[in-house]
């Protein structure tokens, strides 16, 4: 048996043994079972899409469940990014409202930011974003978070090595 056709049948057996179980699973965390469904789903098919399966998993109810947990998160991210962008949309005036496929377009690239500076603590993203998007001072951003100048610069600068890093990649 090819490797490929062994993969395929290991990630059939998978399917077969843990979806149900998976749904369930996510059904019990999340919002309803559509959704349920359908974050199992994206989960065989985050698996399905790997270069390499793991042959034999100690534990593959853990994997599942941590993949899809993580896809959880994601989509609770997006849906609370979403929820605020939507709201700020709402104090625009409707003559200057972007079309929906600007709006489209921005949440995507909201949701790239989120991203590229996830993993940074809430008050380093919240610096960043103060100092970059809203236009504020560094001195400004320390008096509205209320901490030091040089602390909203060590801030600022680990979400600049993050953006720099997500572009150029690791540098010797």
């Amino acid at each position: 048996m090819s490797r490929e056709t062994s993969t395929q049948a290991g990630f059939n057996q998978l399917y077969q043994e843990h979806h149900e179980w998976l749904v369930r699973w996510i059904a019990r965390r999340t919002s309803g079972w559509d959704n349920a469904q359908d974050l199992a789903q994206d989960t065989f098919l985050r698996l399905l899409n790997r270069p390499v399966m793991p042959e034999q998993l100690s534990s593959p109810r853990a994997w599942l469940a941590k993949i899809a947990g993580n896809l959880a998160v994601d989509q609770a991210r997006r849906q609370i990014l979403e929820k605020n962008y939507l709201a700020t949309l709402a104090n625009v005036p409707e003559a200057e409202q972007p079309s929906p496929e600007e709006q489209w377009e921005m949440l995507g690239l909201l949701e790239q930011i989120d991203q590229l500076l996830n993993g940074l603590r809430p008050i380093e993203k919240t610096a960043f974003l103060m100092a970059r998007l809203d236009g504020l001072s560094y001195r400004e951003v320390a008096e509205q978070l209320n901490v030091s100048l040089s602390s909203v610069e060590k801030y600022i600068a680990k979400a600049m090595l993050r953006c720099y890093t997500a572009t150029y990649g690791e540098q010797d």
